[in-house]
């Protein structure tokens, strides 16, 4: 993540005696004081446009002012010492910061003598910043054919969501998996008990990375679907499965993966700027990105003003579990943390007792059970809170969720919050989703997928 940026507070003091009115019987003078919002050269493309400023006076007056084009507010204060505060949120690379700052300052006539003006330099208090695009639901695990034969697993997707009121413009933007395919499977990134890249500041990306070659534009709370295989409807052949010809991006390159089981030629309904093009780090014979249908480990992240293919195909960022070095069926590529969204590591619920984490605790912290083969999905738990604190959505939210299930031990998995989000979704309101970093408290086992 770049650094973040200092924030000044540059407050120019005017002198302006008021000409004889009614005012001059209540036996106090105003200043124009004008303060304005300075950013660093890095971010000038940081709009600072209509950013409200408070000024508080010391007597009790509370006058309100919102900054122009130039991120100048203007007020006319008699003398007093003022708390000048503002808060301000802007979005970079998908990442939204807010900055809140606040300004103490005495206005006395003395400071106006000469019209001096006043410079004033100060440090803000500003959050770590979050990431707009949330991982908000995954549908792997599969459905049961009509016939009852057995179970379709081609027909896998995730949803994106932008988990903020800001518009997020993300370049390259990219989504990968970690290894081994399952978490119950050989970890060889464990030595002596430890996963030997916790303390990194990389995650491997295992066997392929799939990348937009164009901005994503999310707009505020809005999602998007991404076809991992077969973007066309599924359900014209198996009922209990979903439709993707709707699908919003679609990973496909068959120039690297030609199965067409696993990547027919997707929806004409799909323009061809929306596939979502492959690095391919795994052997060259492998003919398909197959996506685990038990316990996936998905994580998506941005490379920046990287290009995704020369970066993720460099030898200086290749790596291979210990013990497979220079073995291509074993090859990852190191994404840096600071480049990752969001993660998700998916737990056979048969496997419980043999998986292990493969996400760096400071990524994710915790992991979601599933049950495959049964269409259920991995759908995000709704803040609630946040939720019914966004002023438009009154009236809009719908209660008594009810599409939770149990895991194979009996153990309920729903949303506590409730709330519907997809029916609220659909009546007009808008949802901010839990983000703990967390997916045992962040996700629950849905039983259809929202697609349904």
């Amino acid at each position: 993540m770049k650094n973040l940026f200092t924030l000044f507070v540059f407050a120019t003091l005017l002198f302006s005696f008021l000409a004889c009115t009614e005012e001059e019987s209540q036996n106090y003078t105003t200043y124009d004081v004008s303060v304005r919002l300075v950013a660093p050269a890095e971010i000038t493309e940081t709009p600072f446009e209509g950013v409200e400023i408070q000024a508080h006076g010391n007597t009790g007056l509370t006058l309100k002012a919102k900054t122009n084009a130039l991120g100048i507010a203007s007020f006319s204060l008699p003398e007093d010492i003022y708390n000048f505060s503002a808060s301000h949120k802007f979005t970079e690379g998908g990442t939204v910061f807010q900055v809140n700052y606040q300004l103490q300052r005495a206005v006395t006539r003395q400071d106006f003598v000469n019209t001096a003006s006043l410079v004033l330099e100060m440090t803000p208090m500003l959050s770590q910043g979050w990431k707009q695009i949330i991982l908000k639901e995954l549908y792997v695990g599969g459905c049961a054919k009509d016939d009852g034969s057995g179970n379709y697993q081609y027909d896998k997707f995730v949803v994106i969501y932008n988990n903020s009121d800001k518009v997020a413009e993300v370049p390259n933007f990219c989504i990968s998996n970690v290894g081994p395919y399952n978490a119950h499977g050989n970890n060889a990134n464990y030595v002596d008990g430890k996963l030997v890249y916790a303390e990194e500041d990389y995650t491997p990306a295992y066997a392929y990375v799939f990348y937009l070659p164009r901005t994503l534009v999310m707009q505020p709370y809005t999602s998007a679907t991404i076809a991992l295989s077969g973007a066309i409807d599924h359900t014209a052949t198996y009922t209990k499965s979903v439709d993707l010809s709707v699908a919003d991006l679609v990973c496909y390159d068959a120039e690297d993966f030609w199965s067409t089981s696993y990547h027919p030629v997707p929806s004409e309904k799909i323009p061809s700027e929306n596939y979502m093009l492959a690095s391919k780090l795994c052997a060259a014979g492998q003919n398909a990105a197959s996506w685990s249908m038990i316990a996936p480990g998905i994580f998506i992240f941005s490379t920046g003003d990287n290009d995704p293919l020369a970066f993720t195909q460099s030898m200086d960022n290749r790596y291979y579990m210990p013990g497979k070095q220079d073995n291509p069926v074993y090859a990852c590529a190191k994404i840096p943390n600071d480049w990752i969204f969001d993660a998700v590591d998916i737990w056979g619920a048969d496997y419980v007792g043999e998986s292990m984490p493969r996400f760096s605790p400071s990524l994710e912290s915790g992991s979601i059970y599933m049950i495959n083969k049964q269409g259920y999905s991995i759908y995000r738990n709704v803040d609630r809170e946040a939720t019914e604190a966004l002023p438009e959505n009154e009236g809009k939210l719908v209660y008594n969720y009810n599409l939770g299930t149990t895991d194979n031990q009996g153990a309920p998995s729903t949303d506590l919050s409730g709330i519907d989000a997809e029916t609220s979704i659909a009546n007009g309101a808008h949802i901010v989703y839990m983000d703990t970093n967390n997916s045992q408290n962040d996700f629950h086992q849905r039983r259809t997928a929202s697609l349904k």
